[in-house]
């Protein structure tokens, strides 16, 4: 579903700064309609301005905002604690392994296991209360 076209040229350059979760689900729903991402932006923001679309609210008064938060800077640490075991199986496969370091893999298993059962249990928490 694409605009109409109008006389007046859209030749005015702005740059806005998203999240990675607004930039998602945007561009989801700019592809859903057939529109370029910032062509959908564009329409959006004009016609909340022009009162032709309710303004819910901004994604930061959302009450879940905060645990979404945690959980996304949660998911960056584990993959950084990732990039380390990584360098782990390098120095094991180039012959040095620590005295300590099955002991060591196997506690960071189970704590990967148990923060991703962690996080999905909050988002199926989250589901259920509508969130």
């Amino acid at each position: 579903m694409n605009r109409k076209r109008t006389t007046e040229k859209r030749d005015q350059e702005k740059t806005i700064r998203f999240t990675p979760t607004a930039v998602r689900i945007i561009a989801k729903e700019a592809e859903r309609r057939g529109q370029k991402f910032a062509g959908f932006v564009g329409d959006a923001a004009l016609a909340v301005a022009l009162g032709k679309a309710g303004l819910v609210g901004s994604p930061e008064d959302d009450p879940v905002r905060p645990l979404i938060e945690a959980i996304e800077t949660h998911t960056v640490a584990l993959n950084r604690v990732g990039n380390n075991l990584n360098q782990i199986a390098g120095a094991i496969h180039r012959g040095t392994v620590p005295e300590h370091a099955e002991a060591v893999l196997a506690s960071v298993e189970q704590t990967v296991e148990n923060s991703y059962r962690l996080i999905d249990r909050l988002l199926t928490e989250g589901d259920a209360h509508g969130a």
